[in-house]
């Protein structure tokens, strides 16, 4: 057979169309953001996106400047690096930090850059191999998995920096949304590669900046940065979308309990679609990660230091300049500050005898086994142990906790940011740390299953072994998946709120005072969180939740009208449960009963019942063959009485759903319907009864009758029967469906 190549023409045609539907729907897209934003297409090319565009604009041609130099200057490139918003999340950047610590990075850079293949294929395997290397390097999270999305993520902009007008910074969900979005024809590469994917991004951009429409509303230099800043923006929009909680939606029956209870339960017999309707409801509201701007020091430290006079000396009184030893020699606290302590790095000095304030600013200039050299800095006007313990930002802080009974002290970014902000002529510059400006994409959505071996510590924390450098063996608390959605839904919510408390790893949850609160109440309904638990009556949920049982009603939760916080037990931190977060648990009746699960939990959550739904299998479109209607109809039937036998002799819970038939309403062929309905019932509802009625093959055989099971002369076991095949399974099918006595009596082997 010839295989017809096309023309040159007949490619320009093709290339033609692509790119007049592909002009098409972005201007559609663009009317919609319009719309959105309350302005007009034209203005969009000076407001839309111009933060994202104009940080690209900024630091990518440093970044190609360093890259280009002979020799590879890590600092200014780490610097360069950090400024980039799309390089990642703020433990990203911790993963970078970690990867250029690596001697083996330099080269691997070097590695990547020269010489780089103009040929897609290469390019892909190249940046692959670049992405296997730097996870090896430092791109793992914290369990010591690797992180191939951040280095991946790390090696686009290393890419758009030195080639603008082929790459685009990569995140897989930003660039495959905006392609769904527009209708893209050239499908996402299904291998999994980063590198296909990358280079994938950088042509879904090329042709979408072709575009007329494109280029009449962004008329810019590198016009790829451009199209990258929409991607990255894209997301957080809701398009189309009305409040998350309306008092109508596509499932108000639901939404009618999460806004009362906080969190419902979805329960039945097996298969009745209660998965698929909690993910369903999810999905209708649209949900999508939220992205969160802060101030983040990164890996900069700083640290509070206690004098006490006059051992220590007269430290408020030394002049900029002067230096004075610190003595440690084991007499101090918290031994571990003091190795973390590294030359150079700034502590405030609190004079814990006669002032008990901030006075001085020191700087680390040497360290030795049993003693710190330090040199003054600055004197400045800090605030005092009664200034923090009534500053609502200090008052639940360590430093507080502890009454500075500690001769050294790393402090947290919300500590130092809060004793500045007490302080007079204290400011970070004066410091001498940058803040940097982070970005970070948090999805507001988690689904997790329970299970027998399911706990606490999976739930909410619990101890981890963590092997050291050394080999030695040690414990750390880690957060489990509700504790971290937790924090996650607080932060959002308090950004949304205009609130600067934040809630950070290993700290409580940040004190409010009554007016951020009611702002952070008010706030709550625009910014939903979702945990759905799918089998939650399978794990011991007592054991589960804990004492957090009682944090789950809604007038509990934090800044709920009986607000409770509690101490975790592990990690000693402040918990609360943010009023946006809510849950949809999903339970299989025929694993236990609603009437087996604790009152405690019945009370806390509302309950929305799931039976068989005949009706979902029948109703079939107008254009439906009729042979497929028949087969349709004759499975429902029997499914129909199957569940009033069932009822009958076992329970209403043990019933089966309609989910089992699904796939025989949906064939395309009568053959097909045939063939999925034999499929679902040797395969799904024979070996669920099976298990049912395992010691009692009587009551089995009373359910699906004598040409599918064989009861043995005594009544006492049982073997199911060679299959049936084509219309005589269709035919036992239904008398089965039609009470045939035949299928209700089955006959004993002599």
């Amino acid at each position: 057979m010839t295989k017809l190549i096309p023309r040159d023409s007949d490619l320009l045609k093709r290339g033609f169309v692509m790119g007049r539907d592909l002009d098409t729907r972005f201007s559609q897209l663009l009317e919609a953001i319009a719309e959105h934003e309350n302005t007009t297409v034209e203005m969009l090319g000076k407001t839309f996106a111009s933060k994202e565009i104009e940080n690209r604009r900024t630091f990518y041609p440093q970044l190609k400047q360093v890259l280009l130099e002979q020799e590879l200057d890590i600092a200014e490139f780490k610097k360069i690096i950090t400024n980039c918003w799309a390089s990642g999340s703020r433990f990203d950047i911790i993963q970078f930090g970690r990867f250029t610590k690596e001697k083996d990075a330099n080269v691997l850079i070097q590695t990547l850059i020269k010489n780089f293949p103009q040929d897609d294929a290469e390019a892909a395997a190249r940046i692959d191999a670049f992405t296997t290397e730097a996870v090896r390097l430092g791109y793992q999270d914290k369990k010591g998995s690797p992180n191939g999305s951040a280095a991946a993520a790390l090696c686009s902009v290393l890419l758009t920096a030195l080639f603008p007008e082929r790459f685009v910074d990569y995140r897989q969900s930003r660039w495959r949304d905006f392609a769904q979005k527009v209708g893209y024809d050239i499908s996402f590469p299904a291998t999994g590669s980063y590198g296909q994917g990358i280079v994938w991004a950088g042509q879904f951009a090329a042709d979408l900046a072709e575009t007329r429409t494109f280029r009449r509303t962004w008329n810019v230099e590198n016009p790829l940065w451009a199209v990258a800043g929409i991607a990255w923006v894209l997301p957080g929009l809701k398009l189309g979308e009305s409040n998350p909680m309306p008092d109508i939606n596509e499932d108000d029956e639901i939404t009618t309990l999460l806004r009362h209870k906080k969190q419902v339960i979805l329960y039945g017999p097996p298969g009745t679609g209660k998965t698929f309707r909690a993910n369903n409801y999810i999905k209708c509201l649209n949900t999508h990660d939220y992205e969160v701007h802060e101030d983040s020091l990164l890996d900069q430290q700083s640290f509070s230091l206690t004098i006490y006079e006059p051992r220590d000396g007269q430290i408020p009184n030394l002049t900029p300049g002067t230096r004075f030893v610190y003595d440690w020699k084991g007499r101090r606290n918290w031994q571990t500050y003091f190795d973390e302590l590294q030359e150079g790095d700034v502590a405030l000095a609190y004079n814990a005898v006669k002032l008990r304030r901030f006075t001085t600013v020191v700087r680390c200039t040497r360290k030795e086994a049993d003693s710190i050299e330090f040199e003054v800095i600055q004197q400045f006007n800090g605030p005092s142990f009664e200034d923090m313990k009534n500053d609502s930002g200090l008052k639940e802080s360590d430093i507080v906790r502890t009454k500075m009974a500690f001769g050294l002290k790393r402090l947290s970014q919300l500590e130092l940011q809060r004793i500045i902000a007490l302080s007079e002529g204290l400011t970070y510059e004066s410091l001498g740390i940058e803040l940097k400006k982070i970005r970070e994409t948090i999805p507001n959505k988690e689904f997790v299953t329970f299970h027998p071996s399911f706990g606490y510590e999976d739930f909410i924390e619990g101890l981890r072994p963590l092997t050291t450098d050394d080999g030695t063996l040690t414990y750390r608390v880690e957060d489990g998946i509700f504790k971290t959605l937790s924090r996650r839904a607080f932060n959002v919510l308090a950004e949304m709120a205009g609130i600067e408390g934040r809630w950070n790893e290993s700290r409580s949850i940040p004190h409010l005072d009554d007016t951020e609160k009611k702002e952070l109440l008010k706030t709550a309904p625009e910014v939903p969180f979702y945990l759905i638990i799918d089998e939650i009556n399978r794990g011991d949920i007592s054991r589960i939740f804990g004492e957090l049982i009682t944090l789950l009603e809604a007038d509990k939760r934090y800044c709920g009208e009986n607000e409770i916080t509690t101490t975790l037990p592990y990690s000693k931190e402040k918990f609360a449960i943010p009023p946006n977060l809510y849950i949809i648990g999903t339970m299989n009746t025929a694993d236990k009963s609603i009437s087996l699960v604790d009152a405690a939990l019945r009370r806390r959550f509302g309950f929305i019942e799931m039976m068989p739904n005949y009706s979902v299998l029948r109703s079939l479109p107008d254009d439906k063959d009729d042979e497929i209607g028949e087969i349709v109809d004759t499975a429902t039937d029997a499914l129909e009485a199957i569940n009033r036998r069932i009822a009958g002799n076992y329970d209403r819970d043990h019933q089966m759903g309609h989910s089992y038939l699904m796939k025989v309403k949906n064939a395309g062929s009568r053959d097909d319907a045939l063939e999925m309905l034999r499929f679902a019932w040797y395969h799904e509802i024979v070996p669920l009864l099976q298990e049912y009625y395992y010691d009692a093959p009587a009551r089995f055989n009373e359910v699906i009758g004598s040409k599918f099971i064989k009861l043995s002369p005594d009544e006492c076991s049982f073997e199911i029967r060679e299959r049936l095949y084509g219309d005589e399974f269709l035919m036992a099918v239904e008398a089965l469906a039609n009470g045939n006595r035949e299928q209700g009596q089955a006959e004993p082997d002599e």
